[in-house]
């Protein structure tokens, strides 16, 4: 993993057509989606049956430090839409963009940027939270566009609902302007969709287009931001070098998985396993590699807060601690009691 300090005058190009066509997982740190089930449930939805479904416990949101993977959170989010119904769905984006997930995001920029340098870059200035974001500027003579690179085939009125009220939001914040709308959103579900309907009546709509998109001004574009944060400090944005870093962050929150293999793997990141075994190849690589790496780096941190043996082999999801035991031998020649041994020695030495 590298990381790349972060300056106020933006000179790196970033391509996220080349990015979005290398294959790169795309992440989702897991206090961001945590945001949005919290505000879900204090609406009084229920999400213990949906978490479950989408195979995301409560733990994995509990830990800032964890990515997970867009499969899960996109049935997660539809299973949530089905059970709330389109208003209550859109009140909970609403607020949840409004209030915390935009304000976030924004507070980062630095007050220098003018609009185009924000949504041109912006895959890049939000990978602290959406790494292989997928967004993009596209300007012709008359209109810019703000749009969403749809991976998936199928229309779904749920993403496509956030995706709006995220580029909405977005512009709302940089302007300062809490009445912006854009003049024409370009959609690809088709006319009937119960979003289009509710959509204000001097926004044009464009049905069953290839891509989700907002409008903008061309004279916008040049606008410094106007936002009321102060100058952020200077940052170090993180981002993934390779797909086996990529991948090895995105299976952490899945590490108590005894059941963790690479078809689960490759389900949860939306590709064969042919595909996922070639391109850890290209790297020299494999998934036993990055599996054992995982379980071993994941129980010496364990080992270091001073969970005992048989806590550490529950948390990681073995049978019992001789199941454990042994594969920490294997991982690293050692037993896991010599290792703690060895490791409480050298903290009071």
């Amino acid at each position: 993993m590298k990381s790349k300090a972060f300056k106020p005058a933006i000179s790196e190009e970033f391509d996220q057509e080349e990015d979005f066509a290398t294959g790169f997982i795309p992440l989702v740190r897991a206090d961001a989606l945590n945001v949005l089930v919290v505000e879900f449930e204090k609406r009084g939805i229920d999400l213990t049956e949906p978490l479950k479904e989408a195979n995301i416990s409560r733990e994995m949101l509990s830990d800032n430090q964890n990515m997970i993977a867009s499969k899960p959170i996109m049935v997660l989010t539809e299973l949530i839409y089905k059970k709330s119904g389109l208003f209550p769905y859109v009140e909970s984006i609403r607020h949840t963009l409004r209030t915390v997930l935009i304000p976030e995001f924004v507070k980062t920029l630095p007050k220098n940027l003018t609009i185009r340098e924000v949504l041109t870059n912006f895959n890049l200035l939000i990978r602290d939270s959406i790494p292989a974001s997928s967004q993009f500027l596209e300007v012709d003579e008359t209109t810019a566009w703000f749009s969403t690179a749809n991976r998936e085939q199928g229309v779904t009125d749920w993403r496509e609902i956030f995706t709006v009220m995220y580029c909405v939001e977005l512009m709302r914040s940089l302007t300062n302007n809490v009445e912006w709308l854009p003049k024409s959103v370009s959609l690809r579900q088709f006319k009937t969709g119960d979003f289009a309907r509710n959509i204000p009546s001097n926004v044009q709509l464009l049905f069953s287009q290839k891509l989700t998109k907002v409008s903008i001004d061309l004279e916008l574009l040049e606008q410094i931001i106007d936002t009321p944060y102060p100058e952020p400090e200077p940052r170090e944005i993180v981002w993934h070098s390779t797909f086996t870093d990529t991948l090895y962050t995105a299976l952490q929150p899945y590490v108590n998985e005894q059941s963790l293999n690479i078809d689960m793997a490759a389900n949860l990141f939306e590709m064969s396993t042919r595909t996922l075994q070639r391109k850890l190849q290209q790297e020299k690589n494999s998934f036993r590699a990055i599996k054992n790496s995982l379980m071993f780096n994941t129980a010496c941190e364990l080992m270091s807060r001073n969970l005992s043996l048989t806590q550490v082999s529950v948390q990681l999801g073995y049978a019992d601690i001789s199941h454990f035991s042994r594969a920490f031998k294997r991982f690293s020649s050692l037993t896991p009691k010599l290792y703690q041994t060895a490791l409480i020695k050298d903290r009071d030495s």
